[in-house]
Protein backbone atom coordinates (compact mmCIF):
# COMPACT_ATOMS: atom_id res chain seq x y z
CA UNK A 1 0.00 0.00 0.00
CA UNK A 2 3.02 2.19 1.01
CA UNK A 3 4.36 1.32 -2.15
CA UNK A 4 1.47 2.25 -4.16
CA UNK A 5 1.25 5.60 -2.60
CA UNK A 6 4.62 6.45 -3.33
CA UNK A 7 4.30 6.00 -6.51
CA UNK A 8 1.09 7.98 -7.00
CA UNK A 9 2.70 10.83 -5.14
CA UNK A 10 5.84 11.01 -7.26
CA UNK A 11 3.56 10.52 -10.69
CA UNK A 12 1.21 13.63 -9.38
CA UNK A 13 4.50 15.54 -8.31
CA UNK A 14 5.84 14.99 -11.87
CA UNK A 15 2.85 15.88 -13.72
CA UNK A 16 2.23 19.24 -11.35
CA UNK A 17 5.66 20.03 -12.55
CA UNK A 18 4.92 19.90 -16.04
CA UNK A 19 1.59 21.86 -15.24
CA UNK A 20 3.31 24.17 -13.14
CA UNK A 21 6.26 24.78 -16.00
CA UNK A 22 4.27 24.82 -18.93
CA UNK A 23 1.91 28.09 -17.01
CA UNK A 24 4.95 29.38 -16.79
CA UNK A 25 5.70 29.17 -20.53
CA UNK A 26 2.36 31.09 -20.75
CA UNK A 27 2.76 33.85 -18.72
CA UNK A 28 5.68 34.58 -20.68
CA UNK A 29 6.91 34.46 -23.86
CA UNK A 30 10.68 33.37 -23.45
CA UNK A 31 12.17 31.25 -20.88
CA UNK A 32 16.21 30.36 -19.25
CA UNK A 33 17.68 27.64 -20.57
CA UNK A 34 17.15 25.88 -17.47
CA UNK A 35 13.81 26.14 -17.20
CA UNK A 36 13.91 24.98 -20.90
CA UNK A 37 15.86 22.04 -20.15
CA UNK A 38 13.33 21.32 -17.15
CA UNK A 39 10.08 21.82 -19.36
CA UNK A 40 12.23 19.29 -21.91
CA UNK A 41 12.62 16.70 -19.39
CA UNK A 42 9.18 16.50 -17.80
CA UNK A 43 7.42 16.18 -20.96
CA UNK A 44 10.02 12.94 -21.82
CA UNK A 45 8.76 11.99 -18.50
CA UNK A 46 5.01 12.57 -18.71
CA UNK A 47 4.65 11.00 -22.19
CA UNK A 48 7.08 7.97 -22.95
CA UNK A 49 5.55 4.74 -21.03
CA UNK A 50 7.42 4.23 -17.75
CA UNK A 51 10.85 1.87 -17.26
CA UNK A 52 11.32 3.17 -21.07
CA UNK A 53 14.93 2.92 -22.19
CA UNK A 54 16.46 6.04 -23.04
CA UNK A 55 19.48 7.70 -24.73
CA UNK A 56 20.12 11.02 -24.92
CA UNK A 57 21.80 11.41 -27.97
CA UNK A 58 22.90 14.50 -29.60
CA UNK A 59 21.49 17.99 -29.70
CA UNK A 60 22.70 19.88 -32.77
CA UNK A 61 23.88 23.72 -31.90
CA UNK A 62 26.41 25.96 -33.32
CA UNK A 63 28.25 26.18 -30.08
CA UNK A 64 29.46 22.53 -28.25
CA UNK A 65 29.63 23.51 -25.08
CA UNK A 66 25.62 24.33 -25.36
CA UNK A 67 24.99 20.94 -26.44
CA UNK A 68 26.98 19.65 -23.82
CA UNK A 69 25.45 21.47 -21.24
CA UNK A 70 21.70 20.62 -22.07
CA UNK A 71 22.57 16.82 -22.80
CA UNK A 72 24.08 16.49 -19.44
CA UNK A 73 21.37 18.66 -17.57
CA UNK A 74 18.73 16.40 -19.34
CA UNK A 75 20.06 13.07 -18.69
CA UNK A 76 20.24 14.12 -14.73
CA UNK A 77 16.82 15.05 -14.72
CA UNK A 78 15.77 12.12 -16.48
CA UNK A 79 18.22 9.93 -14.50
CA UNK A 80 16.92 11.52 -11.13
CA UNK A 81 13.07 11.28 -12.16
CA UNK A 82 13.59 7.53 -11.89
CA UNK A 83 10.82 6.44 -13.92
CA UNK A 84 12.79 6.17 -17.39
CA UNK A 85 16.07 4.03 -17.89
CA UNK A 86 18.62 5.87 -18.77
CA UNK A 87 22.06 4.63 -20.78
CA UNK A 88 25.36 5.30 -19.17
CA UNK A 89 27.30 8.32 -20.57
CA UNK A 90 30.14 6.41 -21.01
CA UNK A 91 28.50 3.50 -23.04
CA UNK A 92 27.60 6.51 -25.33
CA UNK A 93 30.69 7.81 -25.58
CA UNK A 94 32.14 4.84 -26.98
CA UNK A 95 29.67 4.49 -29.65
CA UNK A 96 30.55 7.96 -30.52
CA UNK A 97 33.54 6.98 -31.30
CA UNK A 98 32.77 4.13 -33.11
CA UNK A 99 30.19 6.24 -35.86
CA UNK A 100 32.22 9.29 -35.27
CA UNK A 101 29.43 11.81 -35.11
CA UNK A 102 29.72 14.68 -32.98
CA UNK A 103 26.95 15.39 -30.15
CA UNK A 104 26.46 19.10 -31.49
CA UNK A 105 26.15 18.23 -35.03
CA UNK A 106 23.20 17.05 -37.01
CA UNK A 107 21.93 13.18 -36.72
CA UNK A 108 20.19 11.61 -39.43
CA UNK A 109 17.36 9.36 -38.25
CA UNK A 110 19.03 6.11 -39.47
CA UNK A 111 22.37 6.68 -37.83
CA UNK A 112 20.09 7.57 -34.69
CA UNK A 113 18.71 4.31 -34.99
CA UNK A 114 21.37 2.14 -35.30
CA UNK A 115 23.40 3.71 -32.17
CA UNK A 116 20.04 3.57 -30.53
CA UNK A 117 20.07 -0.85 -31.36
CA UNK A 118 23.78 -0.83 -30.26
CA UNK A 119 23.03 0.29 -26.92
CA UNK A 120 19.83 -1.22 -26.65
CA UNK A 121 17.56 1.74 -25.98
CA UNK A 122 14.07 2.03 -26.74
CA UNK A 123 13.46 5.71 -27.40
CA UNK A 124 16.23 7.90 -28.81
CA UNK A 125 16.06 11.81 -27.07
CA UNK A 126 17.67 14.01 -29.63
CA UNK A 127 17.26 17.99 -30.63
CA UNK A 128 18.20 21.25 -31.82
CA UNK A 129 19.59 24.73 -30.21
CA UNK A 130 19.19 27.66 -32.68
CA UNK A 131 19.30 31.36 -33.10
CA UNK A 132 16.19 32.91 -34.02
CA UNK A 133 16.23 36.93 -34.02
CA UNK A 134 17.12 37.84 -30.58
CA UNK A 135 15.77 35.06 -28.69
CA UNK A 136 17.02 30.94 -29.41
CA UNK A 137 14.63 27.78 -30.47
CA UNK A 138 15.25 24.46 -28.68
CA UNK A 139 13.88 21.52 -29.91
CA UNK A 140 14.16 18.12 -28.10
CA UNK A 141 12.19 15.25 -29.89
CA UNK A 142 11.76 11.45 -28.87
CA UNK A 143 11.58 8.91 -31.49
CA UNK A 144 11.43 4.97 -31.25
CA UNK A 145 14.71 3.19 -31.70
CA UNK A 146 12.63 0.19 -33.57
CA UNK A 147 10.48 2.27 -35.70
CA UNK A 148 11.74 5.82 -36.36
CA UNK A 149 8.20 6.72 -35.20
CA UNK A 150 7.91 10.39 -33.65
CA UNK A 151 6.98 9.52 -30.02
CA UNK A 152 6.55 13.36 -28.85
CA UNK A 153 8.25 17.03 -29.79
CA UNK A 154 8.81 19.64 -27.71
CA UNK A 155 9.66 23.13 -28.83
CA UNK A 156 10.58 26.17 -26.46
CA UNK A 157 11.87 29.25 -26.80
CA UNK A 158 14.66 30.31 -24.62
CA UNK A 159 15.89 33.83 -23.54
CA UNK A 160 19.46 34.91 -23.05
CA UNK A 161 20.54 34.75 -19.85
CA UNK A 162 24.00 34.45 -17.29
CA UNK A 163 24.08 30.90 -18.09
CA UNK A 164 23.29 30.96 -21.54
CA UNK A 165 26.33 33.72 -22.33
CA UNK A 166 28.54 32.03 -20.43
CA UNK A 167 28.55 28.90 -22.58
CA UNK A 168 28.85 31.05 -25.38
CA UNK A 169 31.71 32.65 -24.41
CA UNK A 170 33.20 29.98 -23.18
CA UNK A 171 33.87 28.35 -26.76
CA UNK A 172 36.58 26.66 -27.60
CA UNK A 173 40.12 28.16 -26.12
CA UNK A 174 41.91 27.78 -29.78
CA UNK A 175 39.80 30.16 -31.31
CA UNK A 176 40.67 33.89 -32.03
CA UNK A 177 38.84 36.01 -29.46
CA UNK A 178 37.12 38.06 -32.04
CA UNK A 179 35.93 35.01 -34.11
CA UNK A 180 33.82 33.47 -31.10
CA UNK A 181 32.10 37.35 -30.87
CA UNK A 182 30.80 37.30 -34.21
CA UNK A 183 26.94 36.33 -34.17
CA UNK A 184 25.70 36.52 -37.85
CA UNK A 185 23.29 33.75 -37.66
CA UNK A 186 20.90 34.78 -41.17
CA UNK A 187 21.09 34.66 -44.47
CA UNK A 188 18.88 37.66 -44.80
CA UNK A 189 17.97 40.79 -43.16
CA UNK A 190 14.85 43.28 -43.37
CA UNK A 191 13.91 46.28 -42.35
CA UNK A 192 12.79 49.84 -42.66
CA UNK A 193 14.32 52.91 -41.89
CA UNK A 194 13.34 57.06 -41.42
CA UNK A 195 15.46 60.38 -40.97
CA UNK A 196 16.28 63.21 -42.02
CA UNK A 197 18.14 64.44 -44.79
CA UNK A 198 20.54 68.11 -45.74
CA UNK A 199 20.90 68.75 -49.28
CA UNK A 200 23.90 70.69 -50.70
CA UNK A 201 23.03 71.81 -54.13
CA UNK A 202 25.66 73.80 -56.29
CA UNK A 203 23.74 76.42 -58.61
CA UNK A 204 24.20 75.16 -62.41
CA UNK A 205 22.70 78.39 -63.51
CA UNK A 206 19.56 76.93 -65.27
CA UNK A 207 16.91 78.56 -63.37
CA UNK A 208 17.81 82.06 -63.44
CA UNK A 209 19.31 84.20 -66.23
CA UNK A 210 22.71 85.29 -64.43
CA UNK A 211 23.27 88.10 -66.98
CA UNK A 212 20.32 89.28 -65.23
CA UNK A 213 21.00 87.77 -61.44
CA UNK A 214 24.98 87.71 -61.55
CA UNK A 215 24.59 86.87 -57.94
CA UNK A 216 23.34 83.52 -56.82
CA UNK A 217 23.29 81.58 -54.06
CA UNK A 218 20.98 77.96 -53.50
CA UNK A 219 20.24 76.67 -49.86
CA UNK A 220 18.61 73.70 -49.00
CA UNK A 221 16.11 72.71 -46.80
CA UNK A 222 15.92 69.63 -44.68
CA UNK A 223 13.73 66.71 -46.06
CA UNK A 224 11.89 63.95 -44.11
CA UNK A 225 13.19 60.66 -46.11
CA UNK A 226 11.97 57.14 -45.16
CA UNK A 227 13.05 53.51 -46.61
CA UNK A 228 12.77 49.66 -47.02
CA UNK A 229 15.87 47.69 -47.26
CA UNK A 230 17.40 43.84 -47.74
CA UNK A 231 20.69 42.62 -46.66
CA UNK A 232 22.01 39.20 -47.64
CA UNK A 233 24.71 38.03 -45.70
CA UNK A 234 27.35 36.52 -48.20
CA UNK A 235 30.02 35.92 -45.35
CA UNK A 236 29.86 36.76 -41.77
CA UNK A 237 31.89 40.43 -42.05
CA UNK A 238 30.26 40.71 -45.50
CA UNK A 239 26.89 41.09 -46.92
CA UNK A 240 25.29 43.01 -49.93
CA UNK A 241 22.29 45.45 -48.99
CA UNK A 242 19.95 47.21 -51.64
CA UNK A 243 17.26 49.25 -50.84
CA UNK A 244 14.80 52.09 -51.94
CA UNK A 245 14.86 55.64 -50.20
CA UNK A 246 12.17 58.00 -51.12
CA UNK A 247 13.14 61.75 -50.29
CA UNK A 248 12.60 65.12 -51.10
CA UNK A 249 14.73 67.82 -52.52
CA UNK A 250 13.95 71.13 -51.65
CA UNK A 251 15.87 74.21 -51.65
CA UNK A 252 15.75 77.96 -52.91
CA UNK A 253 17.75 80.30 -55.25
CA UNK A 254 18.63 83.91 -53.91
CA UNK A 255 20.08 86.62 -55.66
CA UNK A 256 21.84 88.41 -53.20
CA UNK A 257 19.60 88.51 -49.91
CA UNK A 258 16.56 88.34 -51.91
CA UNK A 259 14.82 85.46 -52.68
CA UNK A 260 13.91 84.58 -56.38
CA UNK A 261 12.71 80.77 -56.44
CA UNK A 262 11.57 77.42 -54.49
CA UNK A 263 12.18 74.50 -56.20
CA UNK A 264 10.68 70.70 -55.00
CA UNK A 265 10.73 67.52 -55.83
CA UNK A 266 10.61 64.26 -54.60
CA UNK A 267 13.40 61.10 -56.18
CA UNK A 268 13.18 57.33 -55.36
CA UNK A 269 16.74 56.40 -54.49
CA UNK A 270 17.56 52.63 -55.31
CA UNK A 271 21.23 51.97 -54.06
CA UNK A 272 23.00 48.53 -54.12
CA UNK A 273 25.98 48.46 -51.55
CA UNK A 274 28.61 46.20 -50.43
CA UNK A 275 28.64 45.93 -46.66
CA UNK A 276 31.08 45.08 -44.08
CA UNK A 277 29.33 44.10 -40.85
CA UNK A 278 30.13 42.68 -37.31
CA UNK A 279 27.52 41.55 -34.87
CA UNK A 280 27.51 40.45 -31.46
CA UNK A 281 24.26 38.62 -29.68
CA UNK A 282 23.97 42.30 -28.53
CA UNK A 283 25.76 44.67 -30.60
CA UNK A 284 26.04 45.62 -34.23
CA UNK A 285 28.37 47.86 -36.36
CA UNK A 286 28.33 48.43 -40.10
CA UNK A 287 30.23 50.42 -43.03
CA UNK A 288 28.98 49.73 -46.59
CA UNK A 289 29.72 51.67 -50.13
CA UNK A 290 28.09 51.44 -53.45
CA UNK A 291 26.65 53.14 -56.39
CA UNK A 292 22.49 54.26 -56.48
CA UNK A 293 20.15 54.80 -59.45
CA UNK A 294 17.52 58.13 -58.47
CA UNK A 295 14.72 58.14 -59.97
CA UNK A 296 11.79 61.01 -59.95
CA UNK A 297 9.08 60.65 -58.91
CA UNK A 298 6.41 63.37 -60.16
CA UNK A 299 7.40 66.42 -61.70
CA UNK A 300 10.10 69.40 -60.11
CA UNK A 301 8.09 72.25 -58.95
CA UNK A 302 8.91 75.87 -59.15
CA UNK A 303 7.85 78.91 -57.71
CA UNK A 304 8.69 82.10 -57.92
CA UNK A 305 7.12 85.90 -57.83
CA UNK A 306 5.84 85.67 -60.87
CA UNK A 307 3.88 82.13 -60.53
CA UNK A 308 5.33 79.18 -60.55
CA UNK A 309 5.68 76.03 -63.07
CA UNK A 310 6.38 72.02 -63.41
CA UNK A 311 8.85 70.38 -65.42
CA UNK A 312 10.04 66.74 -66.11
CA UNK A 313 13.41 65.82 -64.44
CA UNK A 314 16.46 63.64 -65.12
CA UNK A 315 17.43 60.31 -63.55
CA UNK A 316 20.74 60.10 -62.46
CA UNK A 317 23.35 57.74 -60.62
CA UNK A 318 25.23 58.68 -58.03
CA UNK A 319 27.97 57.25 -54.98
CA UNK A 320 26.46 56.67 -51.42
CA UNK A 321 28.67 55.62 -48.66
CA UNK A 322 27.97 55.50 -44.63
CA UNK A 323 27.64 53.58 -41.79
CA UNK A 324 26.25 52.71 -38.58
CA UNK A 325 25.47 50.96 -35.42
CA UNK A 326 22.55 49.32 -33.65
CA UNK A 327 21.64 47.53 -30.62
CA UNK A 328 19.54 44.14 -30.34
CA UNK A 329 15.74 45.04 -28.83
CA UNK A 330 12.64 42.33 -29.03
CA UNK A 331 13.51 40.09 -32.05
CA UNK A 332 15.18 42.42 -34.00
CA UNK A 333 18.18 45.41 -33.77
CA UNK A 334 17.20 48.44 -33.62
CA UNK A 335 19.66 50.66 -36.12
CA UNK A 336 21.26 54.48 -35.95
CA UNK A 337 23.36 55.46 -39.15
CA UNK A 338 24.53 58.35 -41.37
CA UNK A 339 25.24 58.15 -45.00
CA UNK A 340 26.75 60.69 -47.57
CA UNK A 341 25.03 60.38 -51.12
CA UNK A 342 26.23 62.36 -54.47
CA UNK A 343 25.11 62.64 -57.71
CA UNK A 344 27.38 61.87 -60.64
CA UNK A 345 25.90 64.42 -63.06
CA UNK A 346 24.18 67.11 -62.88
CA UNK A 347 20.01 67.51 -62.66
CA UNK A 348 18.30 68.89 -65.31
CA UNK A 349 14.49 69.90 -66.15
CA UNK A 350 12.80 70.05 -69.45
CA UNK A 351 11.07 73.04 -69.63
CA UNK A 352 10.66 75.20 -72.63
CA UNK A 353 14.08 73.65 -73.54
CA UNK A 354 16.48 71.20 -71.21
CA UNK A 355 18.03 73.30 -68.38
CA UNK A 356 20.97 72.45 -66.07
CA UNK A 357 19.27 72.72 -62.21
CA UNK A 358 22.15 72.13 -59.76
CA UNK A 359 24.43 68.83 -58.52
CA UNK A 360 23.24 67.22 -55.64
CA UNK A 361 24.87 65.85 -52.40
CA UNK A 362 22.91 64.68 -49.26
CA UNK A 363 23.81 63.64 -45.89
CA UNK A 364 20.82 61.17 -43.99
CA UNK A 365 20.81 60.81 -40.70
CA UNK A 366 18.71 57.59 -40.39
CA UNK A 367 16.66 55.26 -37.16
CA UNK A 368 15.48 51.81 -38.16
CA UNK A 369 14.75 48.25 -37.13
CA UNK A 370 15.93 45.56 -38.55
CA UNK A 371 15.09 41.40 -38.41
CA UNK A 372 17.07 38.65 -39.53
CA UNK A 373 15.38 35.59 -41.43
CA UNK A 374 16.62 32.19 -42.83
CA UNK A 375 18.99 30.89 -40.24
CA UNK A 376 22.26 29.68 -41.29
CA UNK A 377 22.67 25.97 -40.72
CA UNK A 378 26.32 25.28 -38.54
CA UNK A 379 28.89 27.81 -37.68
CA UNK A 380 30.18 31.23 -38.81
CA UNK A 381 33.53 30.64 -39.66
CA UNK A 382 36.38 32.64 -41.14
Amino acid sequence: MLSIYMKLKKNLFVLFAACAARAGVFAQDTVSIDTAIQLAGNYIIVNLPKNTKVVVLNIESDVPKISIYIMEELSALLVNARSLVVVDRRDLDLIRQEELFQMSGEVSDETAQRIGHKLGAQTIISGAFVRVGAQYRMRIRAIAAETAQVQGMKTIIVKSDKTLRGLQDSGDPDNVSFWNTLDDKNRLYLGAKTGLSLGFYDNSGGLADKTIFPSQTITGRPAFDASLFASVSIWSLFAIQAEAIITNDSFELFSGNNPLMTVSYYSLMLPLLAKAVWRSSVFMLQGYAGAYLSLPVGQMEVKHRNGSYTADISLLPGFMTGGGAGITLGPGTVIADIRYAADFSVTTANHNGTRDISHRDKLFFALGYEFGLLPKQGRNRR
